[in-house]
């Protein structure tokens, strides 16, 4: 179960981090800021996504 919501989570984490680098604006930070910002979080997801479907492979 946990491995599934890691999935999950590294989905929306990538999913957050494209919304913010699209639009590049989040009220009171910069543009430059919003922008480290949502390639952090697309980095950070995809490390999650691939963490969790290494974990679900080596499950079965």
């Amino acid at each position: 179960m946990f491995k599934w919501l890691s999935l999950i989570v590294g989905f929306l984490y990538i999913a957050f981090g494209i919304f913010i680098v699209a639009y590049k604006y989040l009220g009171i930070v910069e543009s430059n800021i919003a922008y480290a910002l949502g390639v952090l979080l697309i980095a950070y997801g995809i490390f999650r996504f691939v963490r969790a479907i290494i974990a679900l492979k080596n499950d079965n």
